[in-house]
């Protein structure tokens, strides 16, 4: 006879009984806030220990991603209910990341997701940064001037397909990281035409976000603002540079292997979804598109 099992939601009374996987990111503690801050989304079979744990993906409600999957042959059946409940909370879409863990393509046809994205990453060896041209004029962006920001948000909301626009609450959280800074690139006139974000360690530099405003693509303003970041991280001690992005974008790879970036395809991952309703298009190209690894 099958051994019966119910699935139920994860709540935070139970964060303590769930065994976690031994590479999770959660303690017990950790746990139960997040089920805390967003009850419904993650669910488990008490009897066999299986678990899913969910959340907005980049603080964006309408995309909820897979966090943690811990299961066997109740995958389907788990991702099915993680599925339901987020839909319910109006999510349009379920994304599973590749970055840490990495699984068969068959095994996501068997619970029915599909490639959406394919994420590449580029490294630049600095030796002698190019001056930047003096085109644009970069002024940093502080979450305190609400004028800057909205004109943050206008840029990036511009140049980046749905998947891959910034919230509010993901610049805000990203704007409080004390390694992190964001700067808009502003043309002769004071027209914010681009921004660039950039993570600083030590002896290297991420380049997490680099955009142009659709209104202004195809000027150039692409090489500037890449050149300033650069030459920024340079001159903040960067010997290297790292950056990611989507391998059916044409126009910024290529901007970026002129520039000097090579592949480490061993970084690169995937990044598979389940649209839970009308899939919204992505667009195939934009000026600059890049984001930010996170864990």
């Amino acid at each position: 006879m099958a051994r019966r099992y119910t699935i139920t939601p994860l709540l935070p009374s139970d964060a303590h009984r769930v065994r976690l996987s031994w590479s999770s990111r959660y303690t017990p503690q950790t746990l139960a806030q997040h089920l805390s801050a967003y009850p419904g989304l993650s669910c488990w079979i008490p009897e066999s220990g299986e678990y899913v744990i969910a959340g907005p993906w980049r603080h964006r409600s309408e995309i909820i991603g897979i966090l943690e999957l811990s299961a066997n042959q109740h995958a389907p059946v788990l991702l099915d209910y993680v599925s339901e409940a987020a839909h319910e909370h109006g999510a349009r879409l379920l994304v599973m990341q590749e970055q840490h863990e990495r699984r068969s393509p068959i095994f996501y046809a068997n619970v029915g997701f599909t490639l959406i994205e394919q994420i590449l990453v580029y490294e630049l060896t600095v030796f002698h940064p190019p001056m930047p041209d003096g085109r644009l004029r970069f002024e940093r962006v502080s979450p305190a001037d609400p004028f800057a920001f909205g004109e943050l948000l206008s840029v990036d909301h511009t140049a980046f397909s749905w998947l891959w626009r910034n919230s509010e609450a993901e610049f805000t959280d990203y704007l409080a990281d004390p390694q992190v800074d964001v700067y808009l690139g502003r043309n002769a006139q004071g027209e914010a035409v681009s921004y660039v974000g950039v993570t600083r360690m030590r002896g290297w530099g991420h380049l997490d976000r680099l955009a142009v405003g659709r209104d202004y693509q195809g000027q150039g303003y692409g090489l500037a603002s890449l050149t300033w970041a650069v030459w920024l991280l340079a001159q903040r001690g960067a010997h290297r540079v790292a950056l990611s992005t989507q391998a059916r974008n044409r126009r910024s790879r290529a901007l970026y292997e002129r520039f000097g970036f090579h592949r480490t395809p061993s970084f690169d991952y995937d990044i598979y979804g389940r649209w839970l309703g009308e899939p919204v298009p992505l667009d195939d190209e934009v000026e600059i598109h890049d984001h930010r690894l996170k864990g």
